[in-house]
């Protein structure tokens, strides 16, 4: 498909290739989860209708026990077609915009890993909620079941039989890796329960345990289910249950243990001292571009985000010392964007939303590009400004429709101008796979929203054009 020239910050492209400074393969909100863990609330995706229960959606979905085949099919794309569509510049860097996990659990972290760096992996989905059992009684089973022995209340809606999907998805996954260089921006699901709410005592012994909860328990009728669920998570996990395995790996990953992990398995960006300091704020540097990696978490829980003082004092310096280097350029990585910076949760002063960050950008000539996440859906906005402006470029879930990966090469031209190059890549994954399987539920599970996450043809391939720095 011929890419979408967009104009909105700059000139059309001149005459000319223009040379390729960095080719980055973007992913993003992956999610790969533990759909048996006793700390998920799988039931709340019933209560979808009721407006009040929106902010909590979708805590499940029905093909969510195929998420890391997914992963692992983008993998073994990227690294059998390891170079930028456009240019062909091998991809500098595979970066993930968050959200790798949905749990924030030791064993999710894990299995993320060893399918980027490689390795072997195995989620079990015995004891999910795609494995029926008489634990509710008579009647269908509330949630999609493929054994097609066992009627439930998703078949009629259009829901496959898959009949060996139980012990297909529960399979040994081993992974050969990307094969190049790679990291990631933290996002809410990589350390809050749910992505919302932050561990604590409560939940914790849940999730080590061996009860899971498949209804809503008696009597839990919040005024405001989000802000219940953040104070009090293991209020929702003491329903009627079943017994799954207990795993201590399901404990919370907390942010010091997800930066130790990440640069256990080599992640670019950071170092020990990242460890040390617990701080997710890193950049990439190449010959030609950073890449600003900003933790945008709000550290008394919720899912939208926020930013700190002392960050914005950090990204700051950043930019500016890419700004006296007129060779140069930047790009800011992080989870939310601009429209999910609005978190003000505990109402910390010192606590920063879209506005502070766009007006750092904006005094930044260098900075070109935000790459963000979080939405789960294909959008980029202009973002004009006095020095030129940046592109802010939102790319789709993993976990959801589209479940695609995104190109993005940055071009300088002869007279300076810059040129930000996006595809769209599908995983190509052939039919009655896990991962074919994966792409065809989440379609259906998308139904009318569908369209808007794969967002119009101007959010997908493009060739955005910004003039030269000034």
């Amino acid at each position: 498909m011929i890419p979408i020239v967009r104009t909105e910050l700059g000139a059309p492209p001149p005459a000319g290739a223009g040379n390729c400074h960095l080719s980055l393969a973007l992913i993003s909100d992956v999610q790969v989860l533990d759909t048996v863990s006793p700390a998920r609330c799988e039931w709340v995706a019933q209560l979808a209708s009721d407006p009040a229960w929106a902010p909590l959606q979708p805590m499940h979905r029905p093909y969510e026990a195929l998420t890391h085949w997914a992963l692992a099919a983008h993998v073994n794309h990227l690294r059998n077609h390891p170079n930028g569509p456009w240019s062909q510049r091998p991809f500098d860097l595979a970066l993930s915009l968050g959200d790798n996990i949905d749990n924030a659990q030791h064993n999710e972290l894990a299995t993320f890993l060893a399918i980027v760096a490689g390795g072997r992996t195995r989620m079990s989905a015995y004891g999910g909620v795609q494995d029926a059992s008489d634990a509710l009684g008579p009647g269908p089973w509330p949630y999609w079941c493929p054994d097609p022995a066992v009627p439930d209340t998703w078949k009629t809606r259009g829901y496959p039989a898959i009949p060996d999907y139980l012990a297909r998805a529960s399979a040994k996954l081993v992974s050969e890796g990307l094969g190049f260089a790679w990291s990631s921006v933290a996002g809410n699901h990589d350390w809050m329960r749910q992505g919302t709410a932050l561990p604590g005592p409560q939940i914790e012994a849940i999730a080590r345990g061996s009860a899971k909860t498949l209804c809503r328990p008696a009597g839990l009728d919040p005024a405001n289910p989000l802000g219940f669920f953040v104070d009090q998570p293991a209020a929702f996990s003491r329903g009627n249950t079943r017994q799954v395995p207990a795993l201590t790996s399901r404990s919370a990953v907390s942010l010091q243990q997800w930066i130790a992990a990440h640069v256990a398995h080599g992640a670019a960006g950071y170092t020990p001292d990242h460890v040390h300091r617990a701080s997710a704020d890193a950049v990439i540097d190449t010959e030609h571009v950073r890449i600003v990696l900003l933790d945008t978490n709000h550290p008394a829980g919720d899912y939208q985000g926020s930013v700190a003082d002392s960050q914005l004092q950090w990204l700051e310096s950043q930019l500016a010392e890419v700004d006296a280097d007129s060779g140069r350029i930047a790009l800011l990585a992080s989870h939310h964007g601009p429209d999910s910076l609005t978190n003000t949760r505990g109402n910390d002063a010192s606590r920063r939303h879209a506005d502070a960050v766009t007006a750092v950008l904006h005094r930044h000539p260098c900075l070109v590009a935000w790459l963000v996440g979080h939405r789960h859906l294909h959008r980029i906005t202009p973002h004009p400004g006095k020095h030129g402006g940046f592109w802010e470029i939102g790319t789709a879930s993993l976990i959801d429709w589209p479940s695609q990966a995104r190109a993005v090469e940055c071009l300088q031209h002869a007279n300076g101008q810059i040129e930000i190059v996006c595809t769209l890549l599908d995983h190509h994954a052939s039919p009655g796979t896990l991962a074919h399987h994966h792409l065809a539920l989440a379609r259906l599970f998308a139904g009318e929203h569908a369209d808007a996450m794969q967002g119009t043809p101007a959010d997908g391939n493009v060739r955005l054009m910004r003039g030269a720095r000034r």
